[in-house]
């Protein structure tokens, strides 16, 4: 019985299996079928086990099998049912393995299938899934005939062929042949649109009728795409015609730069020109769902926003796949920007370019009718309820320069925002139940190569007749323009502080090495003696042990150290030192009603944990570090803005160790603020030998600029040294270019003190030059990456072993705070002049032994006596000779601590606009930046574009920019820089005098804190007491009061116009309408031309106060701002 049992259900099975193959079979043939009907010559569908030919399908069999030749991966996933409905599960397809790997079907000769002549049309047909290797470039083959390089055959005899251009982020459909008679053309067409990697599956075919010009046409994913003939033209000639191979996968005898990288499919070869309807039918696609949102999921009130990666660069809401990446909390449907994704070392990391964006909440609908407005700067979509009930489209691609410049229209409502250039808005009715539903936003980011920008993304809601609100569950925002900078703002803070965090979260693998790094560094140092600290006199002022260096000298020498500033001096200088402003009128009576002992102590330690204390250090490290964007279109030494990696570094107290490292590394997001934007040095034919001269010279104090072209004539540098340290960074031999030399070769050398060791064209290899400073091999035991030699030279600068590295940082931070370093000059130890060597031995003790803390020397720095002296003249210096530091070296502000404290003091925003000539987004990644708005000076760049038109001018800007280029910024940094120019000029005090920001300042406007302090009600007294307060952190002089007094009493008491009118605002001005593509437009020089008089006529006086009593009231803020104790710090 058992065996019948055994017997029945082994048959049962069998006639299942016969079954379910012969349904799969069917299934599978539906794709097929579709083909066959058009009548392919060839056709092949990769169905075949491992090491099988490859059976053509078409009715020409058995003629045109192929054979696999090389490592080809047979019988892998294809093209399946999930996404494109006329295949199966079960579809198989192939993968070219290695470089010269491919398959080859012979033509028979008789056979004329294979063979296109002038007259004859072709369709070549296929499915691509392309991958993207690290040097995978060039074009790549799909199908060709001819030029294979085989004996007795013509060299260049490309019959026809369909291939893949590859490129940095996508590949392009490209059809080559060669032409007729002697001597024949190479004629080559590539497709407009492009195909993403790692994308999956994508249909692309190509027909042409030879010798018919205009007769080429491109399909990717059964649309037509427009392209061009870029070599030789089109032609009404014929092809090469012979009875060379057949290749799939390569060619050129199989030359890897010519074989496809990827995997292949259901490629066919027809002898008519297949039509848009016939090859549209070869291609559904069915579009993956998102996941579903667990509503109950979302917090009350709140609106979660997800992002998913990986899907389709094809303008199409249609997706193959998306990855969801990302997952954050919001309170309303309006977005500015986003959190940063970050690496597992907390660096910013590009997302997938496009991303899709998803924000899903439960809102109440009010009652009644309402407006729906929605923008977005690319496609977007809001649902309700599941069902959509508004979208936008894809955003616009133009990007040449000969634009519309569109009118301002404000229409939609009483005091509307207008909608910025480059976004869309569509505005919907809907009836309203007072009811809570669903919503569910999606907008397609980026896309196109173009940045992942927001412009003014928003869903916002109205009465039929009333002023739009942002919806969502925030306090009320109106879509106005006071309305939407006040949101912009805020949201911009508080991207701060949540990217913060997720650094924080994000930063296991590289928390878990440093922390272990700086353990090892510390046993380290601790086996080491320490410095012997001295023995000074109880009458010496000590506050700690820099104190007893400082004094040791002095009463050696005989000197006397100055007195302790005031109070109110020294909080003024050390929050200028420390946050790069004057103290906030707040932070005065913070430390006044401090009346304990230890007060400066304790002000110090507060300013060490204002973030103020990373604004003030960014602009330092640009200088530094060469950081060097442009935001147009880059030249000579441009680089990525990595000035955000520096701030948030400094923001994080990254400790210095690491942050040299990170940016040896160069990893991370290159165009988006992460350190790999240094490793950009445009159009520098030797990149990473201008990124050698930076990092020896900051961290090593190397200064290496002459060893670029030659031997240092003065220093024990040769320029093999630059160039094998480039080659480390390089990770490669590096070649010395023709410009790294002296023209004229020895003859025009001869006579001059230098001497050229290196040739152009010589290959220098990476190696470390420098074992002075430390021997090659004491790094291993801090390397992740042993063979990377860029880590290797990352490790051997900052190496604890390496004292050069912590000596140098200290003494930078001397300098900063004290005027003069210990050791001179601060970035070139050739031959230093040291005043203190114990001292800074000490202190770069301390650096490392506290893992490297910034902020650590700093408290020492600023709680020594030392510093808080009362400082002299630097004309006490004298060249050549150390200086003990009896006292302070007296320094005027740096031009971004003037900027940013006049607009602190008068509590205005800069409202400089957005540093980018690309406000709409159409520039490619990598051609126009938009470095957002400033809130703090070291956020300006240069605003230069080498074109002399009004309609590329950023008039809200350069005021600034000017300004701040008078007292010594740089708005270029093409070379390392650490001491800027510090001559006085004839423009500096008439900057302060009577520039377009200084205006701003002492103008009593509307928004302008001395307006507000000029109305409070108060006694005169108190009013010019804290006007002092303010400006020079101080209380006036009994003979000051007077003088102001006399200059305010007359008129105080009625300076409040009476029965007065609210405010006038200033009328609108179109800021955002001109961008890069509209700038050759007529209108918009003029436009530009017309924001420059309103930006010079300044902003409007106040209509609350008498206008006689507040122009004397600007005269005090004038003439105490004017005054040496305002720029100069105390």
């Amino acid at each position: 019985m058992n065996v019948l049992k055994m017997t029945f259900f082994a048959c049962l099975f069998l006639l299942l299996d016969i079954s379910v193959a012969h349904t799969v079979e069917k299934k599978t043939e539906e794709y097929s079928r579709i083909i066959l009907a058009d009548k392919p010559v060839a056709y092949w569908r990769f169905e075949e086990p491992v090491g099988k030919p490859i059976i053509n399908h078409a009715k020409t069999a058995p003629l045109f099998n192929g054979t696999v030749n090389g490592v080809v991966e047979q019988h892998i996933d294809g093209a399946s049912q999930k996404h494109f409905p006329l295949f199966t599960k079960l579809n198989y397809a192939a993968k070219i393995v290695e470089g010269k790997s491919f398959f080859r079907v012979k033509d028979s000769g008789k056979n004329l299938s294979l063979k296109f002549r002038k007259g004859d049309s072709i369709t070549l047909e296929a499915w691509v899934n392309p991958q993207k290797g690290e040097k995978i470039s060039g074009t790549r083959y799909i199908i060709g005939k001819g030029r294979f390089g085989r004996k007795g055959v013509a060299t260049n005899n490309q019959n026809y062929c369909m291939r893949l251009s590859y490129s940095n982020n996508s590949t392009k459909l490209n059809f080559l042949f060669r032409s007729e008679g002697h001597p024949g053309e190479w004629h080559r067409w590539t497709s407009k649109s492009s195909i993403a990697y790692s994308d999956g599956w994508h249909h692309v075919a190509i027909t042409y009728q030879f010798g018919k010009k205009g007769s080429l046409r491109g399909y990717i994913d059964g649309k037509r795409t427009k392209g061009k003939w870029d070599f030789a033209g089109d032609t009404n000639k014929g092809p090469v015609v012979d009875n060379d191979d057949v290749w799939i996968g390569s060619s050129q005898g199989g030359d890897p730069t010519s074989t496809f990288y990827g995997a292949l499919d259901e490629v066919a070869i027809y002898r008519n020109a297949l039509s848009i309807k016939q090859l549209r039918a070869h291609y559904q696609f069915r579009s993956a769902p998102l996941p579903a949102v667990n509503i109950a999921a979302i917090p009350q009130g709140k609106i979660l926003v997800d992002i998913f990666e990986n899907i389709s660069d094809n303008r199409s809401w249609q997706r193959r796949s998306a990855t969801l990446t990302d997952q954050f909390i919001k309170t309303s449907f309006a977005f500015v920007d986003i959190p940063r994704k970050y690496s597992d070392e907390g660096l910013r990391m590009n997302r997938s370019n496009p991303y899709l964006l998803r924000a899903t909440g439960k809102v109440i609908l009010p009652q009644g009718t309402r407006r729906i407005l929605l923008r977005a700067r690319n496609a977007a979509k809001l649902m309700m309820d599941g069902k959509q009930i508004v979208k936008t489209p894809f955003h616009d691609a133009y990007y040449g320069a000969h634009g519309k410049v569109f009118k301002v229209d404000t229409s939609l409502a009483p005091h509307i925002r207008p909608l910025h250039r480059g976004d869309n808005e569509k505005v919907i009715t809907i009836e309203g139940d007072g009811k809570e539903h669903v919503f569910e936003f999606q907008m397609i980011v980026g896309g196109q190569r173009r940045r992942e920008d927001f412009g003014e993304t928003a869903v916002c809601i109205a009465t039929p007749t009333g002023d739009f609100q942002i919806f969502g569950h925030s306090p009320k925002v109106l879509l106005t323009d006071e309305g939407w900078k006040k949101f912009a703002a805020e949201q911009h803070t508080e991207l701060i502080s949540i990217n913060q965090q997720r650094r924080k979260a994000a930063d296991t693998v590289g928390k878990k090495y440093w922390s272990k790094r700086h353990r090892l560094a510390k046993s380290l140092i601790e086996k080491m003696p320490p410095p012997n600290i001295p023995i000074v006199k109880k009458t010496t002022p000590v506050n700690n042990m820099i104190d007893k260096f400082i004094g040791k000298k002095l009463e050696d020498s005989q000197l006397k150290p100055a007195k302790l500033t005031s109070d109110g001096a020294f909080l003024r200088r050390v929050t200028l030192d420390i946050i790069g402003t004057v103290p906030t009128i707040q932070q005065i009576q913070t430390f006044q009603n401090d009346k304990k002992n230890g007060r400066r102590k304790r002000a110090i330690d507060r300013l060490l944990e204002n973030p103020g204390w990373a604004d003030h250090w960014v602009s330092y490290w640009q200088d530094v570090l060469a950081e060097n964007p442009n935001i147009i279109k880059p030249t000579l030494n441009n680089t990525g803005p990595f000035r955000f990696w520096i701030h948030e570094s400094l923001l994080d107290n990254k400790p210095f160790d690491r942050f040299a490292t990170e940016l040896i590394m160069m990893r991370g997001s290159k165009y988006f603020g992460g350190p790999a934007g240094f490793a950009i040095a445009s159009q520098n034919d030797a990149p990473m030998a201008a990124k050698a001269h930076v990092v020896s010279k900051a961290f090593l104090g190397l200064e290496m600029k002459c060893a670029r072209c030659h031997d240092a004539p003065f220093r024990d540098f040769m320029q093999k040294d630059l160039f094998s340290l480039a080659a480390m960074l390089r990770k490669a031999p590096q070649e010395v270019p023709k410009t790294s030399t002296v023209p004229g070769g020895e003859t025009a050398t001869s006579s001059l003190v230098i001497e050229i060791t290196l040739k152009p064209g010589e290959i220098i290899y990476p190696e470390w030059a420098f074992s002075k400073l430390i021997k090659k091999g004491q790094e291993k035991s801090l390397l992740r990456r042993p063979k990377d030699t860029r880590e290797q030279a990352a490790a051997l600068i900052t190496s604890p072993l390496n004292k050069r590295f912590a000596k140098l940082i200290v003494n930078r931070m001397w300098k900063r705070a004290m005027g003069q370093g210990i050791a001179e000059p601060v970035d070139d130890w050739e031959d230093p002049t040291v005043s203190h060597p114990e001292l800074l031995n000490s202190l770069a003790r301390e650096l490392v032994l506290h893992n490297y803390d910034l902020k650590h020397i700093a408290r020492l720095i600023f709680n020594s006596h030392a510093y808080q002296r009362v400082s002299v003249g630097k004309e006490i210096l004298k060249e050549g000779e150390p200086y003990l530091f009896a006292a302070p070296i007296k320094r005027r502000m740096t031009a971004e601590q003037f900027v940013d404290s006049i607009f602190l003091i008068a509590e205005k925003p800069f409202d400089a606009g957005q540093i980018t000539l690309d406000s709409d987004g159409a520039m490619k990644i990598g051609i126009g930046f938009n470095l957002g708005e400033p809130t703090r000076a070291w956020q300006f760049a240069s605003l230069a574009n080498e074109r002399d038109r009004p309609s590329l001018a950023l008039p809200f800007a350069q005021p600034f920019v000017s300004s701040l280029e008078t007292f010594g910024w740089r708005s270029t940094r093409q070379d390392p820089l650490t001491i800027r120019e510090e001559a006085t000029t004839a423009l500096q005090p008439a900057v302060v005098a009577n520039s377009l920001i200084s205006r701003r300042i002492t103008r009593l406007s509307d928004d302008n804190a001395f307006t507000t302090l000029a109305m409070k009600e108060q006694p005169l007294s108190q009013l010019i007491e804290e006007t002092f307060l303010r400006l020079l952190c101080r209380k006036p002089s009994l003979s000051e009061r007077n003088l102001f007094g006399k200059l305010l009493k007359e008129g105080y008491q009625t300076r409040i116009i009476k029965n007065r009118s609210t405010p006038v605002k200033a009328k609108r001005l179109p800021r955002e309408v001109v961008a890069w593509t509209n700038h050759l437009s007529k209108e918009a020089n003029q436009i530009k031309i017309d924001l420059q008089k309103a930006v010079e006529k300044g902003d409007r006086p106040t209509n609350q106060l008498n206008a006689n009593w507040r122009e004397r009231m600007e005269d005090t803020i004038w003439a105490l701002m004017n005054s040496p104790e305002f720029i100069f710090l105390p």
